[in-house]
C-alpha cells in the first residue's frame, strides 16, 4: 500500500505543509500497513545464517487463543537471549504456510542481523490491535520475557543477559517493557507472573516514544485531527486521551533502574520523526543512564539499503553492556 494510495490524495503531504503534518499521516499509513513488508532484505548478495527454529511455543493465554512464540538459534549460540518483538502498526502474526515463514525470517534484518551476532531469537507476538489496546500488547510481550527467564535451561540462555528489540511500533513495546520491568508477583500462582520482567538492555530501531508530542508539542492533535478514530485504535474511545497517550508512551516511565538504549533511526523517516528517538535518549541522559544514539543519514522507516551494516555495532553493545551481568536480575 502506497501513501498516495492510503490517502487518496498526494496534494496533503505537499504543497507546504509541514513536517508534522506529514508525520501524522505516515502514522496512519504505519498502523494500517505491517511492519515486515518493508523491513526484508533484499540486496542478492545476503545468505540467510543457518538456525535451528522451534515455532510456536506458547508462553499464555488469552480469550481462549495462545500467546506464542518462536524460538531461532544459531549455530554457535552466545547463550544471549533476544526478545524479537514482532509487530508492525501495532498488529502482530505470522503466516500459517510454513514455507512462506521461512522465507520472510530468511530475508528480514532484524531475524538475519541479530542470528548472525549469535543470539537465540525469541520472536514473540502479541495481541493485534484494534481489538487489543496497546497497554495490553504491553502486558503481552512483558510476560514473554517473564516466560523466557523462567525457561532458559530449555533454550540454554542467561537470565540475566536478556535484551529486547524491535523496530517501529514493536520497537515502541520493547521500550515499554524495558521501562517498566518488575521483579514478578511473588504472590501470584503463576509462576511465570512470579517471574521478573526485566532485562538487562535494549535495542530500539525507529521507534515512537512520546505519542502527545509527536515531531511537535502537542502533535497527537493533528494525528486525531487527519485521521479521526485513529487514536482510539490504540487506547480506545476516550474523552480526554492526553493521560491514556502519556501512559503508552515510554518517555514517560524512563528511571534509574532501566536497563541501556540503544537507538538506530534514519533523518529521513517519514513515518516516525527522529525528534522520537532524539528526545528519548535526552530523557535518558537526564536520568544519568547509558544510551547511545546512531542517526543514519538518508535513511527512511525500517528499511534502507545496506542496513545489516548496522548490526556489528549493535552486536559490540550488547556483548558489552551484558558482560558484566552476573547478578540476579534487578
Amino acid at each position: 500500500m502506497t501513501m498516495t494510495s492510503f490517502l487518496g490524495a498526494n496534494n496533503l503531504v505537499t504543497g507546504g505543509r509541514s513536517k508534522a503534518v506529514r508525520f501524522a499521516i505516515a502514522l496512519g499509513v504505519a498502523i494500517g500497513t505491517s511492519l515486515s513488508a518493508y523491513a526484508v532484505d533484499d540486496e542478492k548478495s545476503h545468505q540467510p545464517v543457518k538456525y535451528e527454529m522451534i515455532e510456536d511455543v506458547v508462553y499464555g493465554q488469552k480469550d481462549g487463543m495462545g500467546l506464542t512464540l518462536d524460538v531461532l538459534t544459531p549455530e554457535k549460540p552466545k547463550g544471549i537471549g533476544v526478545i524479537l518483538v514482532s509487530s508492525g502498526g501495532w498488529k502482530s502474526g505470522k503466516s500459517n504456510v510454513t514455507a512462506e515463514n521461512r522465507s520472510r525470517l530468511d530475508r528480514e534484518h532484524w531475524v538475519q542481523g541479530m542470528l548472525q551476532g549469535g543470539y537465540t531469537l525469541f520472536l514473540a507476538r502479541h495481541g493485534s490491535s484494534p481489538r487489543y489496546l496497546v497497554s495490553e500488547m504491553v502486558d503481552d510481550i512483558r510476560r514473554s520475557v517473564r516466560f523466557v527467564r523462567l525457561n532458559v535451561e530449555r533454550f540454554h540462555v542467561d537470565p540475566n543477559k536478556l535484551v529486547i528489540t524491535s523496530g517501529s511500533s514493536g520497537g515502541h513495546l520493547s521500550l515499554m517493557v524495558a521501562t517498566t520491568g518488575d521483579d514478578g508477583n511473588p504472590n501470584s500462582s503463576d509462576a511465570v507472573e512470579r517471574t521478573s520482567s526485566r532485562v538487562q538492555a535494549v535495542v530500539a530501531w525507529f521507534p515512537p516514544t512520546d505519542l502527545i508530542n509527536w515531531g511537535m508539542p502537542n502533535g497527537y492533535k493533528t494525528i486525531e485531527s487527519l485521521r479521526p478514530g485513529l487514536l482510539s485504535s490504540i487506547i480506545g474511545k476516550v474523552d480526554a486521551p492526553e493521560e491514556p497517550l502519556k501512559a503508552i508512551s515510554p518517555i514517560y516511565h524512563v528511571s534509574a533502574d532501566d536497563p541501556p538504549l540503544y537507538l538506530v533511526h534514519g533523518d529521513r523517516d517519514l513515518t516516525v520523526p527522529v525528534q522520537q528517538s532524539k528526545i528519548i535518549k535526552s530523557k535518558y541522559e537526564e536520568v544519568g543512564l547509558p544510551v547511545e544514539l546512531v542517526v543514519h543519514k538518508g535513511g527512511g522507516h525500517t528499511y534502507w539499503p545496506g542496513i545489516l551494516d548496522e548490526y556489528p555495532a549493535v552486536w559490540t553493545w550488547i556483548d558489552k553492556i551484558t558482560a558484566d551481568k552476573t547478578t540476579a536480575p534487578k
